[in-house]
């Protein structure tokens, strides 16, 4: 049911599903009962592409395909529904045009219309006169012009209404939420074809001092100045989060185990050279670890966390990284000089 709730094309996909099915399925069963053995087939027929459609769309997650599949069903089967049926199948044309909207994108939605107009127009079943053709046709684009602006409406609105819940509103990095969201698909993507990722967790060097000293406001200030410098100084395919407070992620990918010490210690050192609150350097301490094969998200971020912690100990204004999980032969050289 979550599922439900946090995928917008899931659900639209499933409440058509619904309404389509409780929608044919009773004239289905009128056509066998008064004989027309062939629309009763028909109208079965998509009914069962409906509902296998959404079906598939709850197993494989494809949501997409399964919208496009659905409109070509829906197109096809209201000019079939108007060649077999003449006047009365002309009805199903208006759901059809208002649906597709909805399902797949608007310009596909656009080309959809186009082709079942032109289509019923040349099939000619159901218009008596060229008068009742033209006022189909003007009636029917009317309808798809308003689903257009509706859906071109609540698209817009879903974007920004998924940008406020993905950012921090402070200081435009992304949010947590999101970050549990992309450790995971790292993880998965080192387990399925060995991308490397790596994280660094960065927090402001007594940023409580600041806040009591020149208030919230200042406080502020430096944490919108200090993710835009971080943002300007890493890579666009970097991904960098608020994970509360004062303290960030930088989430690397691909990043090579050597590479991670050095981007960290530059980091360190841009900070402390460029970012200032009244005339004075504001710091940061940095932990960062790669991600290895036996990890989740949990061990990973302990492991980060760990090094931030270590290197808040050891003076602040550095970084602490811990790479790979170091070999046996190295291990064993670790030990022999312990002895």
């Amino acid at each position: 049911m979550s599922r439900f709730t946090t995928d917008f094309q899931l659900a639209i996909i499933t409440l058509f599903g619904v309404l389509a099915a409780v929608g044919i399925a009773p004239f289905a069963v009128y056509r066998f009962v008064t004989g027309s053995f062939w629309v009763g087939v028909l109208d079965s027929g998509i009914v069962l592409c409906i509902l296998g459609a959404v079906a598939y769309a709850w197993r494989s997650g494809k949501t997409r395909g399964v919208g496009l599949f659905l409109a070509c069903v829906n197109t096809i089967g209201t000019v079939v529904a108007a060649g077999v049926l003449g006047y009365p199948g002309l009805f199903w044309a208006y759901p059809t045009l208002l649906a597709n909207y909805l399902l797949i994108d608007r310009m596909k939605a656009v080309a959809a219309t186009a082709i079942a107009l032109t289509a019923l127009v040349l099939l000619g079943k159901g218009f008596d006169s060229p008068l009742q053709t033209i006022l189909f046709v003007v009636t029917a684009t009317i309808v798809s012009l308003f689903a257009f602006i509706f859906a071109y409406r609540a698209e817009a609105q879903r974007q920004r209404l998924e940008a406020a819940a993905a950012v921090d509103a402070l200081t435009g990095a992304q949010n947590r939420r999101v970050l549990d969201d992309e450790l995971q698909i790292a993880v998965e993507k080192l387990a399925r074809d060995g991308t490397p990722a790596a994280v660094l967790m960065l927090d402001l060097d007594h940023f409580k001092v600041v806040n009591d000293r020149h208030g919230h406001a200042v406080g502020d200030k430096v944490l919108v100045e200090f993710s835009a410098l971080i943002r300007s100084s890493t890579r666009q395919v970097d991904r960098f989060f608020r994970y509360g407070g004062e303290e960030f992620v930088l989430l690397l990918s691909p990043v090579s185990a050597a590479s991670l010490g050095t981007i960290a210690d530059k980091l360190v050192a841009k900070v402390a050279a460029e970012l200032r609150c009244a005339g004075q350097p504001i710091t940061v301490s940095i932990g960062g670890a790669t991600l290895r094969p036996q990890d989740d998200v949990r061990t990973w971020m302990a492991r980060a966390d760990a090094c931030l912690y270590q290197a808040k100990r050891l003076g602040r204004n550095r970084a602490e990284i811990v790479a790979e999980a170091p070999s046996p032969a190295a291990k064993e050289l670790q030990h022999d000089s312990a002895r």
